[in-house]
Formats: C-alpha cells, sequence, structure tokens
C-alpha cells in the first residue's frame, strides 16, 4: 500500500508539473538571480509548517517545481537510472561505481550503462534501494532514488521503500551558494533518512532518527519506537525556524553550480599528498568554473566542451597553444590529456583516491575513505578511436564461483565477511586460500576463485596445507577510464623544457616502458608488472630503437646545421655570379648612351633619395619633426631608395666586383641596404609588441646611417678608380 502510493506520488508530480512548466524557466532579459524566496514544500505538495510538532521534509522536487520544470530536468545526466535503453550509450567511459569493502578484499565495479569491465546491478540482484544506499552518497538524489519504476520493485530483502521512502532529487546539492554540507548529505543517506536527508544537508533544519534501524516491517505512520527512545527511532525533522519568515517563506541561496559542489563527488587526489601540495586545475587557478566547460541546458543534460574548442578552434576563446618543435603527429595520435592532465606530482605514475570510489571528501568522526580500490594513474592506453589517452586504472578484486566454459560469478562481500578467520589484519595469499577452502567446505559441488591482481587465484590442497596458485583470466582484466582534470599549465606539461623530447622518447622512459603494477589486496602476491607498450599495443623494441636515435639528437643537429651552412655559401655564391653576369649581358646588350641615361637616372634617384632620407631622418630623431608631410614624403622616398638600390645591385654589381677591395666594400653596401629595408618593413607587421617596435626603431637607424655612410664610401672609391 505505501509503495502504491510513492508511485501515485510520484506520477502526481509529473502531472502538477506541466502547468507551471509552461510559464516556468522562461527568461525575461533580466542579468540577475531571482532571489527566492518561496515556500517550501513537502511531498504532498504542501507548505511546509516549521513549528508544528512532527513537520514533514522538504520535498525538493516538489518546491522547485513551483517555478521550474522538475519533470524535464529528471532526465539529466546526473539523474540516469539506465532502467531506458536510450538512457546513455554502452561505450560510455566515464568512472565506474565501486562495489568495496576492505575485510574481504573486495571490489567490484559497477555501472548502470553497460560499460565494459563492470558489472550491472541485475548480476547480484541489487535492488535500485540498494544501489541507492549504497552509492546515495555521491549522487544528489533522483535517477534510481525516486524513479516511479525503482520505487516500484517487488517488495524483498534487498529494498526497504517501505520505511525510507525515495531519494528525491536534491536540487541545492549542486546549486546551494554556500552552508550546503555533503557529509551530512552521506550520513543522513546511510542513516537511511531518505527524505529529510536534503534539509538536513542544506542547512534548513537537523534530521534526527535512525530508519537504518527499524524493521522493513515498520509502520511508517507511527512517530515514536516505544522500545527505543534514542537510537531504533523514524527520521524527524527539525527546522531551525530563524530560515523562516512570518509567511514561512525561506531565502534559498541558489545559483550556477560553484567548484565545491562538483568537487563534492567530483574530487580526486594523489593518495598520502597534504591539501597544500595539490595545485589543483589550472583553469580554476584562472578564475573558471567547472561549468564554464561542464554546460547544460534546462534539461540538465551535461555537454562538455573539449580542448580543441577553446585553444584550437578559430573561434577559441582560450590561449591558442604554439607547441613549438612538436611534430604534428603527436596531435594525430595523442590526446590532450596525455601531456597536460593528471592529479598526481609532475605526472608520475601513483596511487589516486576519488570521491565516488574511495569516498575521499566526507568528514565525520569516522573514517570515511578508503584505498580500496587501489587506482593509480596515468596509464596510457588507446581508446576506440586509436587515440592514446592517459587513463585512471583499477583490476577487480572479489571472491566468485567458478562455472562452467571458466565463467565466474561474483560473490557479493556480506556472502563472505563471515569467513573472518584469518585472524590477522594482512590479507595474505594464506588467507585467501583459508577462505576458498572454507567456501568450498560450504558448499563442496562448486568451485571457487578469487580475482585479484589481474589474476584468477585458486586454492589447491586443504587446512594449513593449503597453497594458492594464480592464471591469467579474462574477468581479471583491468578497468579504466580517461582523465580529464587536473590540467596543468604548459610549463608543466609532459615533454616541457628542459626535458623536452627524452620525457618520452629514451631507450627507458616511462611513458612506454614504464612498468605498471597490477593493484589488489593480497600483500604478499607476486605479479608480473605490465609494460606501458602493451596497453600502446607498440613494440618494445622499435621504440627502445628510436628512443635511443633521440640522444644522438644534439650531434645530428649541430651537424645538419653545418652542411647547410656551408651549402647555404654556396648558393649565395652561385647567386652572386649568376646576377653579375645578368647585369654584365643587360649592358652589353644595351645602346651605350640609352645604357648610361638609365644608370645615371637610377645613381641620380638613389643619391636625391638617400640626402633626402638622411637629413628627414636626421631631423626627425634629433627634433621629433617626423611627422605631417616630412613623415609621408620620408616613406615615398623610402619606397624608391629601396627600388634604386635594387636596381644598382642588378646593373652595378659587375662593375663593383671587378678588384677583391670594391667587392668587399659591395659586400658591405649590400649588408646595410639589406637591414635599412628589413627594419623599415618590420614595424608594418603585427609581430612585436612595445619592446621590439623601439627595438626595431633604433635598428632601423643606425642601419640606415650605415647604408649612407656606405653609399658616400662607394661612391668615392668609384670616382677614385676613374681618376686612376
Amino acid at each position: 500500500m505505501r509503495t502504491m502510493k510513492f508511485v501515485f506520488r510520484a506520477c502526481a508530480a509529473a502531472i502538477a508539473a506541466v502547468p507551471f512548466a509552461l510559464l516556468a524557466d522562461h527568461f525575461n532579459g533580466g542579468r540577475t538571480v531571482p532571489v527566492h524566496r518561496i515556500a517550501p514544500l513537502d511531498a504532498d505538495g504542501e507548505k511546509i509548517s516549521p513549528a508544528s510538532v512532527l513537520p514533514e521534509p522538504v520535498s525538493q522536487a516538489k518546491t522547485c517545481t513551483q517555478c521550474h520544470d522538475t519533470h524535464l530536468m529528471s532526465g539529466g545526466s546526473h539523474f540516469r537510472t539506465g532502467l531506458d535503453t536510450n538512457d546513455a550509450p554502452e561505450s560510455v567511459t566515464v568512472e565506474p561505481w565501486f562495489w568495496a569493502d576492505e575485510k574481504t578484499g573486495t571490489a567490484i565495479p559497477l555501472t548502470l550503462h553497460g560499460q565494459a569491465g563492470a558489472f550491472s546491478p541485475a548480476e547480484f540482484g541489487l535492488s535500485c534501494w540498494q544501489w541507492t544506499k549504497m552509492f546515495g552518497r555521491n549522487f544528489p538524489g533522483g535517477g534510481v532514488g525516486s524513479d516511479p519504476r525503482a520505487v516500484g520493485e517487488v517488495a524483498g530483502e534487498r529494498q526497504r521503500w517501505f520505511v525510507t521512502g525515495p531519494l528525491g532529487p536534491n536540487c541545492l546539492a549542486c546549486h546551494q551558494q554556500r552552508g550546503y554540507d555533503s557529509s551530512e548529505w552521506a550520513r543522513q543517506v546511510l542513516r537511511e533518512n531518505f527524505a529529510g536527508a536534503a534539509t538536513a544537508a542544506s542547512g534548513l533544519g537537523a534530521v534526527e532518527g535512525m530508519n537504518e534501524r527499524l524493521e522493513s516491517s515498520w509502520d511508517g505512520l507511527r512517530a515514536e519506537n516505544p522500545d527505543d527512545h534514542l537510537f531504533k527511532v523514524p527520521e524527524k525533522t527539525i527546522y531551525d525556524l530563524r530560515r523562516f519568515d512570518a509567511k514561512n517563506r525561506c531565502v534559498f541561496e541558489v545559483g550556477r553550480p560553484k567548484n565545491e559542489n562538483c568537487l563534492a563527488c567530483h574530487a580526486v587526489s594523489e593518495a598520502g599528498v597534504p591539501s597544500h601540495s595539490i595545485a589543483g586545475d589550472v583553469h580554476l587557478q584562472r578564475g573558471l568554473t567547472c561549468v564554464d566547460c561542464h554546460k547544460n541546458g534546462m534539461d540538465h543534460r551535461i555537454a562538455t566542451t573539449s580542448c580543441q574548442a577553446c585553444h584550437t578552434d578559430p573561434k577559441g576563446a582560450g590561449p591558442r597553444p604554439t607547441h613549438e618543435g612538436i611534430p604534428l603527429v603527436h596531435f594525430e595520435k595523442l590526446s590532450c590529456t596525455v601531456c597536460h592532465s593528471g592529479v598526481t606530482q609532475g605526472g608520475a605514475r601513483a596511487q589516486v583516491r576519488t570521491a565516488r570510489a574511495n569516498r575521499i571528501g566526507i568528514y565525520g568522526r569516522a573514517q570515511w575513505a578508503t584505498d580500496v580500490p587501489n587506482i593509480v594513474e596515468p596509464v596510457f592506453v588507446k581508446n576506440a578511436e586509436g587515440k592514446v589517452e592517459a587513463h585512471r586504472m583499477t583490476w577487480p578484486s572479489y571472491f566468485a564461483e567458478l562455472g562452467t566454459n571458466d565463467t565466474v560469478k561474483p560473490l557479493p562481500p556480506e556472502t563472505v565477511a563471515e569467513l573472518n578467520a584469518r585472524g590477522t589484519n594482512a590479507f595474505t595469499k594464506a588467507v585467501v586460500a583459508g577462505m576458498l577452502n572454507e567456501l568450498k567446505a560450504k558448499k563442496p559441488e562448486a568451485s571457487f576463485g578469487f580475482i585479484g591482481h589481474g589474476r584468477l587465484w585458486t586454492a589447491e590442497g586443504d587446512g594449513t596445507n593449503a597453497t594458492i596458485v594464480a592464471r591469467e583470466h579474462v574477468a581479471a582484466a583491468p578497468v579504466s577510464w580517461p582523465v580529464g582534470h587536473d590540467v596543468r599549465p604548459a610549463r608543466q606539461a609532459r615533454g616541457a623544457a628542459p626535458v623536452k623530447c627524452a620525457d618520452c622518447h629514451t631507450s627507458d622512459s616511462e611513458f612506454f616502458f614504464g612498468k605498471v603494477v597490477p593493484t589488489g589486496p593480497i600483500v604478499d602476491a607476486e605479479v608480473d608488472p605490465v609494460q606501458q607498450t602493451e596497453f600502446l599495443g607498440l613494440s618494445p623494441a622499435y621504440h627502445a630503437v628510436l628512443g635511443t636515435t633521440f640522444a644522438m639528437r644534439p650531434i645530428f643537429k649541430f651537424f645538419l646545421w653545418s652542411v647547410f651552412g656551408f651549402l647555404f655559401l654556396f648558393v649565395c655564391a652561385a647567386a652572386a655570379v649568376v646576377l653579375n653576369r645578368l647585369g654584365a649581358k643587360i649592358s652589353e646588350g644595351t645602346l651605350s648612351f640609352a645604357w648610361g641615361f638609365t644608370k645615371w637616372i637610377v645613381d641620380m634617384g638613389f643619391v636625391v633619395s638617400l640626402i633626402y632620407l638622411a637629413l628627414s631622418g636626421a631631423i626627425g630623431w634629433m627634433c621629433g619633426g617626423m611627422t605631417s608631410w616630412w613623415l609621408v614624403l620620408h616613406m615615398v622616398a623610402g619606397g624608391a631608395l629601396a627600388a634604386c638600390a635594387a636596381l644598382l645591385a642588378l646593373f652595378r654589381a659587375a662593375d663593383r666586383t671587378k678588384k677583391f677591395g670594391q667587392g668587399i666594400l659591395w659586400l658591405l653596401w649590400l649588408v646595410c641596404a639589406v637591414g635599412t629595408v628589413f627594419t623599415a618593413v618590420m614595424p608594418m607587421m603585427t609581430v612585436y609588441g612595445e619592446l621590439g617596435q623601439e627595438v626595431l626603431l633604433w635598428s632601423h637607424r643606425l642601419a640606415a646611417f650605415a647604408f649612407a655612410g656606405v653609399s658616400v664610401l662607394v661612391c668615392w672609391s668609384c670616382c677614385r678608380r676613374k681618376r686612376g
């Protein structure tokens, strides 16, 4: 009866949302977040009376439905249930959930979306209610916690909807701007106080009692337990009356999710690293927020902006990387995360702990965080598109019943929890062998094994003589998922200076030849490490040879630059010979009068332009008069001088290089001409900043006056030769 009531309420909520949805979520042009001074509603849509004797807890879904289409939001990325075939693609590669228990060495990867290497709840007979209690600490309610199909499950020992009620969507988990206590949310979910968890976490009031201690047959309409008034009592909400005004309204401080809201469930840190040593994501350091890149509309379907969209696309708003000296093949075969992502110090391989898997970030008297599962990063693997990605990786561990065709059926931790005959905290091979024999004694017709460290372990012998052997098994393969954060700045990226290429391309680099040790709970397990090339599907021999060649690169570079310089000198010499002969041919093939007149015009144009440029340049330099018409004429004269210099270089080259001394002077003239033209045109290019422009200005002045002086020397040398 109670279950039917829950289903009815959920359906009624969806129907009630329709008229509000017609008016809700309409942007009217305002640029401020409206003050959410509204009356909290309970699960029946009734206004909360905080001063009543037994007030109902706040229903976020009903309260927010007053303005927003919460039915539309129920299909958001954080509320997917896995109950629909189109809920999420099976190729999804997000972090799985882990059914972890240190006492039994269990770390079973679970998924609602058919992720490779992870098990579905149905394979264990896990109900939606049990999933909600196990993992409700790290999702904001809704989904399998309140879906009518989940709440309407057939009653059984693995569900207690009748006692707890649904765990409805907790909008404040993401949108409350300050004062939200994610640890309190986790505690209330663990106590099975589903209805009041959001109320307690938001600070609207306190929730006492523990539904966890009530029998599944408990009558939820009774407010007190006559046998226990302290612990074995249902949840009870006690509101903070200071949060309510005279009309029983509250101010909900909500807005775009802050980084702290996201990190409550998505934080990752290196094991054993103190908080002051964690640099954090470079984007957050620069003032960005999580939701700047992970965006959604009112349907709450998350769409993530790629690295390329910000940093390489023409319309991207982020800084554009230059990647000096990195061959293009790297961008075809490697994802950005290979060099730029990971929470470990310097990108080295190390054990990390995540909020979802290891329960970090939950604080209280009890120790919540665990090392199980043992997750390492970065491990480099190829994705479905053949591109190398940085992954977090762990190896599943659990006791299993062995079936025909070498199949395994994982045993839930509670099934083997009673086999605690090891008498020590060390989970050794002998302990595992003893537990396997105990399982065999309880069910002689079956065979049992332990999955862990990338192997299937089975026991041989009985009692104290039992030994354990390991072999490869497909079920023991590692589970991994891509690393997205923390993003490191360019100076801390893999391959950054001063290491550069040697960070990956050596005969023993960690990138190709690093040893990844399969993780697991057996402290004395002897397992062979896996080389990175196996995950990458590459030939270790080839990359060892390739890495060795990089040690010779400095010598090879010096050799090639030397050869280049030598050949370039020959190119210049050959060009000089060709130009000299071209000038001589033009001179010989033209009538003497016409040729002489042409050269005279070029000479006079050069001289006149040089005189004006020298005068205007000196006046502008010393007196600040390079403005107005002086500047325009200076530019025109500069163009004329450049044209005349080019023609002189062609027409006079043969005459100016007949003797060695004149050839040296002519070479100096050409160098000064090139320097003058170069320093004149470069300031017109949008390349240099203020300092660069200043350097170019002084360089142009010096080169121009040197050019004028050398030109005078060339004329004097020619006149002297003619008189001689």
